[in-house]
């Protein structure tokens, strides 16, 4: 293994980066160590403070010294400060920026990145990363000096296999697994250049995502936002949803439905986010959901409890008081009038 140390910004949180939901090769092993693998290596990650402590498997992975690969990877050149400065005090989104201090995204690998969310459909994070765990050691590669740890499976892997092989990892579902083998072999035979969609405007790239089956608006902004550099992309999810129609009359009158919006309501959605929150929207819509996600799991409270601020706010809504709607009005999370 090789290692070394250095220096963090601030603020920086390893423990919300890596289990904020946006990756699901990551777990915290013993007190506040994180074991994972990232860019084909096996790492053992700890903060004390403003320093980073690191261990890999690979002193050059995807051929970048370790410590500059892994400075990228979990967005140390990113200023937190501007953020905060900026909607520190916003009425939507200071609670989430002030009560989750050092979220950063994730700069993941995109071909992992796409998978790993074809399988995330309709699943807990938990599921998610024990089938992740089975899918590589089935299909991946042992990563030499770290037993037990493998590589994420290359398209050329999944190419030529039949659905069934795939259909124990994605919750017995086969034309998810179907889907998935589909996309390997686009990807293989390079009927769609993930890299190439860096360099393409934002919405550009989502309509391409989304011409491969099994891929809606939210997966492929959520791929965007976290592999392809499109700090534009904001994922709606049921819980951005609620949070964006309760506090903006815009979107509030694109009409009914709690959990899912149509393909015009996103993008509609979209553009307002980027219009309340400029072209780097898509890291609050990250504290967003993970703010809401904290005020109604008393479980992910629990595991995350090291890392947030503001205890008092963290407080989960009353069962009984509960609308039927599920609506956000009884959380702790009342910010102001919509705008």
């Amino acid at each position: 293994m090789f290692q070394g140390t250095f220096p963090l910004p601030q603020p920086f949180s390893l423990g919300l980066t890596l289990l904020c939901g946006q990756c699901f090769r990551w777990n915290k092993v013993n007190g506040e160590v994180f074991e994972g693998v990232a860019g084909g290596a096996f790492w053992r990650l700890r903060q004390e403070g403003s320093i980073l402590y690191w261990e890999s498997s690979s002193e050059f992975p995807q051929g970048k010294p370790a410590a500059e690969w892994l400075g990228r990877y979990l967005s140390l050149d990113e200023d937190l400060t501007e953020l905060l400065q900026t909607y520190g005090g916003h009425p939507v989104m200071g609670l989430p920026l002030t009560s989750l201090p050092g979220l950063r995204l994730l700069r993941q690998e995109p071909w992992e990145c796409v998978i790993s969310y074809m399988f995330a459909q309709g699943l807990s994070v938990k599921v998610i990363r024990q089938a992740l765990r089975k899918f590589c050691v089935e299909y991946g590669q042992a990563i030499l000096g770290a037993p037990g740890a493998y590589t994420f499976p290359r398209p050329k892997d999944l190419a030529e296999l039949s659905p069934d092989f795939l259909r124990p990892f994605t919750n017995n579902y086969r034309a998810r697994a179907d889907r998935i083998i589909r996309i390997a072999r686009a990807v293989e035979a390079q009927v769609i250049s993930l890299e190439h969609l860096k360099g393409i405007p934002c919405d550009e790239a989502r309509e391409a995502l989304m011409a491969l089956d099994g891929i809606g608006p939210k997966i492929a902004d959520c791929i965007l936002l976290f592999s392809l550099d499109h700090v534009s992309a904001f994922p709606v999810d049921r819980w951005v949803l609620r949070a964006m129609k309760r506090y903006f009359k815009s979107v509030r009158f694109l009409g009914p439905g709690e959990e899912a919006p149509t393909r015009n309501q996103y993008l509609k959605i979209v553009q307002r986010a980027r219009s309340a929150f400029g072209n780097r929207c898509g890291i609050l819509s990250e504290y967003l959901f993970l703010y809401l996600r904290l005020l109604d799991d008393a479980k992910l409270r629990a595991e995350l409890h090291p890392y947030f601020l503001n205890l008092n706010l963290m407080t989960p809504p009353n069962p009984q008081n509960r609308p039927k709607n599920k609506s956000l009005k009884n959380t702790a999370f009342q910010p102001g009038k919509a705008l």
